[in-house]
């Protein structure tokens, strides 16, 4: 069985230097602009999960898109990224497993990996509690998430032993 890591975006990830503890997970996820800051957030990525382009042309093992469009015709990103590399698209039922109508691309991945995997660690998801959304930019939370109860959601994933948190 691979172990898996889920690397969040949120500014709790520059607070430790975990970047040797992230790149020895099997499989390493990614989100949307991440940025590489090696000692903090380690430099190995496996798998792209996105709702932009900015990492296009970079070699991942897979790529995921998620945008509210779940046709993948009309699609923009997932058009743009299947012309180059092989991805694959969320689904409505990927957005409805989460029990919210607009998760954040960090909860739908969550699920899609324990569902894979039967567990995941995460790191880097802090977004419930921090003004600044994420570490390495000034970029906006999405105005339809609602950080307080994906918070309870991961909890209760936690206390289930499906989500574990870096250390």
């Amino acid at each position: 069985m691979s172990s898996v890591i889920i690397v969040g975006n949120g500014t709790s990830i520059i607070k430790k230097k975990n970047g040797l503890k992230i790149d020895s997970f099997d499989v390493v996820v990614r989100f949307n602009s991440f940025k590489i800051i090696e000692k903090f957030t380690g430099k190995k990525t496996s798998h792209w999960f996105t709702v932009n382009t900015n990492h296009i042309g970079e070699s991942f093992t897979k790529i995921h898109t998620h945008s509210w469009f779940f046709n993948k015709e009309e699609c923009k990103i997932y058009k743009e990224l299947s012309e180059v590399s092989f991805c694959t698209k969320t689904t409505k039922k990927d957005v409805l497993d989460t029990g919210l109508n607009f998760p954040s691309t960090g909860l739908i991945a969550i699920f899609k990996y324990i569902a894979r995997y039967g567990f995941v660690t995460i790191t880097g998801f802090d977004w419930w509690d921090t003004e600044n959304h994420h570490y390495a930019d000034n970029e906006k939370r999405g105005s339809l998430h609602d950080p307080t109860k994906e918070k309870e959601i991961i909890m209760g994933l936690i206390s289930q032993g499906k989500v574990f948190f870096l250390k």
